[in-house]
């Protein structure tokens, strides 16, 4: 096998993992979201004084605002990625595992976001 068919095949791959990263995030809401309030909580904040403070918004947002950003996050990295130079297959390798990190950790955000607003 040449080197760049190999090069394709290996970029397609991960395209694809993170396209599904992409897809669960927005999966996990759509499953859930008949059974969540009307009112979910998107956000905790702890302040300097150790209270911990919530944020409240509608449905809608707590539901799309995961999914929405890890599609322009996507989109954005491999716009970048396509613009810079990665020559070596340490570096592509490296690029890609951060862009799945990015995804992965998105999408185990909008889990725990599902599932303290079920609880």
């Amino acid at each position: 096998m040449s080197a760049s068919i190999a090069r394709r095949l290996g970029s397609r791959w991960t395209d694809v993992t993170a396209v599904v990263l992409v897809a669960s995030t927005a999966a996990i809401a759509a499953a859930a979201y008949p059974r969540l309030p009307a009112e979910m909580v998107v956000g905790w904040h702890v302040g300097l004084d150790g209270r911990v403070s919530r944020t409240i918004g509608p449905r809608a947002l707590g539901v799309a605002l995961l999914p929405a950003l890890s599609v322009v996050g996507y989109a954005a990295l491999r716009t970048v990625r396509a613009l810079i130079s990665l020559d070596a297959p340490r570096d592509r390798r490296l690029y890609d595992a951060l862009v799945h990190l990015f995804l992965a950790s998105l999408c185990l955000c909008q889990t725990a976001v599902v599932a303290a607003n079920l609880w």
